[in-house]
C-alpha cells in the first residue's frame, strides 16, 4: 500500500535534496527559491505578509516530458506538488498552495500556441498562453476568429477554463469551450481525452466526446492530473458587435429586469453572459482610508441596476435581436437602453474601454480603475456563489453582502453573471492590503458569507485556497457522498496524495489535516 504524503512542509534536509534533484532534472534556472523569485507565488492583492499557504520551492518545466519526469521525481522524494499556470488566480489565492511547504510546478514556460484552425474554429495551446497572447496571434495574422475574455486578460486561458472561469460573449462559459485535453497523470503517464484517444485523430479538438465516459471534467477544479495541452473552441469573428447597458433606477426594478434577461437568454435573443451590477444608494460597508462608499461609487456603473450585454453576428441578425430587446426594455418603466455598434474586426483603439471585454479584447481596464481610485494598496477577495435565477436571491445576496461588509469593516461590490437558468454572484470584497487586520477580516467575512448562502442551498463555484475544505463541506448530501467519491478517485490515481493535496477540498484517504 502506498504511503500518503503528510500535508506538512519538508525538513530542511529534504528540501535541500529536492532542490538539487530538480535542478539536475530541469536546470538551475528552472528552480526558484526565496532568493530567486519564489515570492511571486502568492496573491499580491492580499498584501505582503505571508498568510500560510506558502511553497518552499517553485519549478518551471518547459516541456510535457519535463512535467512527467518532475512528477515521477516528486513521488520518489515524497514531496507534494501544487500546479499553477500564469499564477494569476487572484482573489482566490493566486499561485498559493493549500498546503504549506511543497513545490509549485509552474507552467509559464510552456507558452506555445500549437495550432490555430481557422476552418474548424479552435486553437490548441499550452497552459502558459495568456488571453493576450492568443488575441495578439489572431490579430497578427488577421484570422477571422473571436475569443472570450474575462475581466483581466493577463491570465492563462487554459487555467482560467479549468477553474470554471467566466467571460462575457457567446463562449463566456470558458470551461465548456475546452475540447480535447492532454493530461499528465500523477504517476507521470500521459492521457489524451475524448477523440484524442485515437492516435492522430483529426477530431481531437473538434468533438468533445470519445467512446465511453467523458473524463475531461475530472481535470477541471481537481488534482487528478496536470493539463499540458488544451483545445479551446473559438467563434467566427462576427460582422457586427453591439454592446451596451440597460439602466434602471428603482430597487424593485431588478425583478422585471432579471425576468426579461432570463427569458431572452433562454430564447437565444440575448447572447453570452450579461452582467448585472448593483449600485445601492447607501454605503456597502466602510474599509477606512480610501476604501469609502464615495470611492466605491466612482468605480460602479451608473444606475441602481446596470446590465451590460453584447449581441454578435450578421448585421441583420443583430438588428433583429436589438429590436426585440428594445421592445422588451420598453415594458420596464423608466429603463434606459444605451447601445454602441462596432465592426467585428475592430481593434483596441477603435472600441471604447468599457466595451473591450464584450468585444473579446483582453485588457486591464478594471484593475486600472480600481487601483486608480483605491491606490497601490488595493486588495480584494472574491465571493462567487451560484444562485437561482430569481430576483429574490439578488435582493438577499445584496443585503447579505452589505450587512457583512459593515460588520467586518470592509467594502464590497455586488454583481450577477447571468446564465439561462442560474446566476453567479460576482462579489468583490475590497480592503487596504497593507492593513493586516483588514486582510484577516476579509477571510473571515468570506467564510461567513459561505455559511450564510449554504443555508439557502447554495455555494460558491470557486473559493480561496484557505476556504476550499469549508466550501467542499457544504456539498453534504448523503453524509458528504461527493467528497468521498472524489477521495476514491484520488486514491485510485494518486494514492500518495502527491499532486495538489487539498485542491478544491480533494484529499487522499487519511490526508486531510482536520480529518474531515
Amino acid at each position: 500500500m502506498t504511503a500518503v504524503i503528510a500535508p506538512i512542509a519538508p525538513s530542511p534536509e529534504t528540501l535541500s535534496r529536492t532542490r538539487e534533484r530538480f535542478a539536475a532534472l530541469l536546470g538551475a534556472d528552472a528552480v526558484l527559491n526565496a532568493d530567486t523569485g519564489l515570492g511571486v507565488f502568492h496573491d499580491p492583492f492580499e498584501g505582503p505578509q505571508a498568510q500560510g499557504h506558502q511553497p518552499s520551492l517553485a519549478i518551471q518545466p518547459a516541456t510535457v516530458e519535463q512535467v512527467q519526469e518532475a512528477l515521477r521525481l516528486a513521488r520518489e522524494l515524497g514531496i507534494h506538488v501544487w500546479t499553477s499556470s500564469m499564477g494569476r488566480n487572484f482573489g482566490y489565492g493566486g499561485s498559493a498552495p493549500v498546503v504549506d511547504g511543497g513545490v509549485v510546478l509552474n507552467l509559464r514556460r510552456m507558452n506555445r500556441i500549437l495550432d490555430i484552425d481557422e476552418r474548424n474554429g479552435f486553437a490548441a495551446i499550452e497552459p502558459g498562453v495568456t488571453f493576450a497572447d492568443l488575441y495578439a496571434a489572431l490579430r497578427k495574422d488577421d484570422i477571422p476568429l473571436m475569443m472570450s475574455v474575462p475581466d483581466l486578460g493577463w491570465g492563462s486561458m487554459t487555467a482560467n477554463a479549468l477553474e470554471h472561469g467566466i467571460g462575457y460573449n457567446v463562449l463566456g462559459d470558458h470551461a465548456s469551450a475546452l475540447c480535447g485535453l492532454e493530461v499528465v497523470l500523477p504517476d507521470g503517464s500521459l492521457l489524451h481525452t475524448g477523440q484524442g484517444g485515437i492516435p492522430d485523430s483529426p477530431l481531437w479538438h473538434c468533438h468533445r466526446r470519445g467512446f465511453g465516459p467523458a473524463v475531461d471534467d475530472l481535470f477541471k477544479q481537481s488534482n487528478l492530473g496536470i493539463v499540458t495541452k488544451a483545445g479551446v473552441q473559438l467563434m467566427p469573428r462576427p460582422e457586427v458587435i453591439m454592446t451596451g447597458t440597460i439602466r434602471c433606477e428603482g430597487k424593485e426594478d431588478v425583478g422585471p429586469l432579471l425576468d426579461m434577461v432570463r427569458r431572452l437568454l433562454q430564447a437565444g435573443v440575448l447572447q453570452g453572459v450579461p452582467m448585472l451590477v448593483s449600485s445601492p444608494p447607501s454605503a456597502t460597508g466602510d474599509g477606512g482610508g480610501a476604501f469609502t462608499a464615495e470611492n466605491l461609487r466612482k468605480v460602479l456603473r451608473p444606475g441602481r441596476w446596470n446590465l451590460r450585454f453584447g449581441l454578435y453576428g450578421h448585421e441583420a441578425l443583430v438588428a433583429s435581436r436589438r429590436a426585440i430587446l428594445e421592445a422588451e426594455v420598453a415594458k420596464i418603466p423608466g429603463a434606459v437602453l444605451e447601445a454602441r455598434t462596432y465592426a467585428g474586426d475592430s481593434g483596441p483603439d477603435e472600441v471604447e474601454p468599457r466595451d473591450l471585454i464584450a468585444a473579446g479584447i483582453p485588457n486591464q481596464v478594471l484593475l486600472e480603475r480600481l487601483t486608480g481610485v483605491f491606490g497601490k494598496n488595493f486588495g480584494h477577495m472574491d465571493f462567487s456563489p451560484v444562485l437561482p435565477f430569481d430576483a429574490a436571491y439578488a435582493h438577499r445576496t445584496e443585503s447579505l453582502l452589505g450587512e457583512t461588509m459593515a460588520r467586518f469593516g470592509l467594502i464590497g461590490a455586488f454583481g450577477l453573471l447571468c446564465f439561462p437558468r442560474s446566476m453567479v454572484s460576482a462579489s468583490l470584497i475590497m480592503f487596504d492590503a497593507s492593513d493586516q487586520a483588514r486582510v484577516d477580516a476579509a477571510r473571515v467575512a468570506v467564510r461567513h458569507l459561505c455559511d450564510e448562502v449554504a443555508g439557502w442551498g447554495c455555494a460558491p463555484y470557486r473559493a480561496h485556497v484557505a476556504l476550499v475544505d469549508h466550501v467542499q463541506d457544504k456539498f453534504a448530501y448523503n453524509d458528504g457522498a461527493m467528497a468521498r467519491f472524489y477521495t476514491r478517485l484520488k486514491d485510485a490515481l494518486d494514492p500518495a496524495g502527491m499532486l495538489a493535496p487539498g485542491n478544491h477540498g480533494i484529499w487522499a484517504s487519511g490526508q486531510r489535516p482536520d480529518g474531515g
